[in-house]
């Protein structure tokens, strides 16, 4: 009897300490609850660093669609301020900034205390963001439409990445999957993960459309209004020395072209400092500037006469690749820098290399040969300046990339209806 009695109190104290813990963590908001409430959005769209303004194309592609859907709203869980070095503090500071400039109060939710997830289509880009809501969106019958970015959890013959994919395309509420890259398109068909009518090839991305009207008349250019030739690396740090980037490789060519002349001077954007590879040969003409937002970015830019990009796939991980071309690379050219560019899987198919951009392949000798030809080539490197600007305002305008996807979006909400 005594035994019976221990374990109903047991059982009791546990129930309480159950509910105390729930209780806590309602009184400090560390908890969230979705629920299907009333009001119900056309679109609901979730994401894990909106709007923190060193992610341009978010901003501009969920800002074009917030506004054009009237009921619309964003669901934030900001996990990615730590990779990109931003205190989580910061968060709401953008979020009043964005709602300011953008006149859209209470659009952007956080997913903390109750959630209404009341809405006709879900939306959300890269593989982890839709994987991570797919057990909710089953449960209360939403269908979904996701894009398919590198990176972000997908990688190419890959065990984990391919469960995941499996899962997300095989679900009841799957719609419509966008790539922005041709071997993403093929790999979804090769694999037979897909049908082709539920893909949308849209090569490219979303870029900030005000890089696209830059007034690019006070550039800065090598022997028209400076007398330096400078040469820029852009990319996040997600390996100890850079290796997926070719951060390893660019600080080697460094080294060998310096010798070779004395008026160059090397920039590094992002999250590499003097300490992740030894510079101290080049010390006195290589700078640092750490992770910029885009409009910074552009302002550093205009200094620039080359971008360096020799990224490398399959060295975060098995599968790992990025896109083509980078968007710190969209970016550059906008503001009338030459961009040399690796492209393993051949994904280009819309530039011609040394017209609008230079194929490089990621080895130092393979870019020291192609800096030299523009170096001792000025007119060349004009030339491309020139005519990369032009194509890349083609290609990514937002009538090539956001009217698809708005279009897209809205049909699919319209079938709900």
């Amino acid at each position: 009897m005594e035994k019976n009695e221990n374990r109903f109190i047991k059982m009791v104290l546990r129930k309480i300490k159950k509910v105390l813990i729930l209780v806590k963590r309602i009184f400090y908001k560390d908890y969230f609850i979705l629920f299907k409430g009333i009001n119900k959005s056309d679109i609901l769209i979730f994401d894990d660093i909106f709007p923190h303004p060193i992610s341009g194309f978010r901003l501009e592609e969920f800002t074009i669609i917030l506004n054009y859907f009237k009921y619309s709203k964003i669901v934030v869980e900001p996990t990615a301020y730590k990779i990109v070095n931003t205190s989580i503090e910061k968060h709401q500071e953008h979020i009043k900034e964005f709602e300011t400039q953008n006149k859209s109060e209470g659009k952007i939710k956080l997913r903390k205390g109750f959630v209404n997830i009341n809405t006709k289509l879900f939306y959300c880009i890269f593989l982890n963001n839709i994987s991570q809501n797919l057990v909710w969106l089953e449960k209360y019958n939403i269908p979904f439409v996701f894009t398919l970015y590198p990176g972000g959890g997908f990688s190419l013959n890959e065990i984990i990445s391919d469960n995941k994919l499996k899962k997300v395309l095989a679900s009841h509420m799957f719609r419509k999957v966008i790539v922005t890259q041709k071997i993403t398109h093929d790999y979804l068909l090769d694999k037979k993960l897909c049908n082709p009518e539920n893909i949308e090839f849209i090569f490219g991305g979303v870029v900030p459309q005000i890089s696209l009207n830059k007034d690019i008349r006070n550039k800065k250019s090598y022997l028209v209004n400076k007398s330096t030739f400078d040469i820029c690396f852009c990319a996040a740090k997600y390996s100890s020395k850079g290796e997926d980037k070719g951060y390893d490789t660019f600080i080697e060519f460094t080294k060998i072209i310096a010798h070779k002349y004395d008026f160059i001077n090397f920039h590094v954007v992002g999250g590499f400092n003097k300490n992740d590879i030894d510079v101290s040969e080049i010390k006195e003409r290589i700078k640092f500037y750490g992770y910029q937002n885009f409009e910074a970015l552009g302002e550093i830019y205009q200094n620039m006469d080359v971008l360096i990009s020799p990224n490398k796939a399959f060295v975060l991980g098995k599968g790992a690749f990025d896109g083509f071309p980078l968007g710190t690379v969209v970016e550059a050219v906008l503001n009338g820098v030459v961009a040399l560019v690796t492209d393993e899987f051949e994904q280009n198919t819309a530039f011609i290399s040394n017209e609008d951009l230079i194929i490089i392949d990621s080895n130092s000798g393979s870019i020291l040969s192609h800096v030299v030809s523009l170096i001792e080539n000025p007119q060349k490197l004009y030339s491309i300046s020139r005519k990369g600007k032009q194509k890349i305002m083609e290609v990514y305008s937002n009538k090539v990339q956001m009217d698809p996807r708005i279009n897209l979006l809205k049909n699919e909400i319209a079938k709900i209806e």
